[in-house]
């Protein structure tokens, strides 16, 4: 048997078809786990971070006019005109789901990738769905590209790690990444006005991005949104449905977690599992999509190598269990609290 995330609400299995789940704290879980790789926005199998970051230096408008456009009476803005009908055919073969309001070549030059020597261009884009991406043009091999969020979560990480940090998107609207995430929510249906905004990864297998935002009043989601690769729509998901996947929201209390301590003593109690009321360490896994039930690591004074308990959700009829990490780990279950 293996642990897939509960697909819960059917808002909430479109966004995640294919794209399996996450478990709270990055625990993995069978099928294509959304990954965090904060440490480099940039996909596998392209340039490297640093030698994006060398050509990363926006390109002079001004001298990016030749002698011969300005004889022919070309101006700044006509560059711009011809950006952003590059970058909207380059959005469209990769494909990607975005309509491409605005865009500038960020930087062009040679680049390192899978050891051969390619010359790139790169396109930074503001989309109609109010987020933005680097797009990258490959000389014989193929495009790829990264979102601005992605990018602010990497010079977030390299300036907490004290590294010089990375290239970020620049366009008035890309510069401000809440401002960027509030536009793409209401594009969502959804009014928030963002005050924070949390990284949370990607599904490699299905070209989409999740990232946890915290609105003004108080409330929650899970921003689902679209990589190169995929033409799906930008999407909100609320907290609690996006608990129930085993995507734990951070930012708001309407990311309690659906299993609380006082529901795994309970549940131990009632099975008759050897543990005091006083409970360690908890960690909610995640949920069976098959079998619905909560999978929740845990240690206290009687069980302090830690067991894993399989918690049944309303309706459901699966039996209660619980296991050591051992068996655990061999339903992809991962504990992260005892070793």
């Amino acid at each position: 048997m293996k642990i897939i995330m509960g697909l819960g609400a059917a808002a909430l299995a479109l966004a995640l078809t294919g794209a399996g789940a996450m478990a709270q704290g990055g625990a993995s879980m069978a099928g294509p786990s959304p990954t965090a790789g904060i440490g480099n926005h940039l996909p596998q199998g392209t340039m490297t971070q640093e030698d994006f970051n060398k050509l990363g230096d926006y390109a002079n408008m001004s001298k990016r006019l030749t002698e011969g456009d300005k004889a022919k009476g070309k101006t700044v803005e006509d560059l711009l005109a011809e950006d952003k009908a590059k970058a909207a055919e380059l959005a469209k073969s990769m494909p990607l789901s975005c309509s491409v309001n605005d865009a500038v070549l960020a930087a062009e030059g040679p680049a390192t990738i899978n050891g051969k020597e390619v010359k790139t261009h790169t396109y930074e884009v503001a989309c109609g769905n109010g987020l933005g991406y680097f797009l990258v043009a490959v000389d014989g091999g193929t495009p790829y590209g990264f979102s601005c969020l992605a990018a602010e979560a990497t010079r977030q990480a390299d300036l907490a790690a004290g590294r010089k940090p990375g290239t970020v998107c620049g366009l008035g609207a890309n510069a401000n990444v809440e401002n960027m995430a509030t536009n793409a929510l209401m594009h969502a249906g959804i009014s928030c006005m963002v005050n924070k905004l949390r990284y949370v990864g990607t599904s490699s297998k299905a070209n989409l991005e999740y990232n946890e935002v915290a609105c003004l009043d108080g409330k929650g989601y899970m921003l689902v949104s679209a990589l190169p690769g995929s033409t799906r729509p930008v999407q909100a998901i609320t907290c609690h449905n996006a608990a129930e996947a085993g995507l734990m929201c951070k930012l708001t209390a309407s990311g309690a977690p659906l299993v609380t301590k006082q529901t795994l003593i309970d549940a131990l109690a009632a099975n008759k599992v050897k543990c005091s009321t006083s409970i360690d360490k908890m960690n909610v896994i995640g949920q069976e999509n098959t079998k619905k039930r909560y999978v929740v690591e845990f240690s206290c004074p009687e069980q302090p190598k830690g067991l894993v308990a399989f918690i049944p959700l309303e309706g459901s009829k699966s039996p209660f269990e619980a296991i050591d990490c051992k068996a655990a780990a061999k339903r992809n279950a991962v504990c992260k609290l005892t070793h």
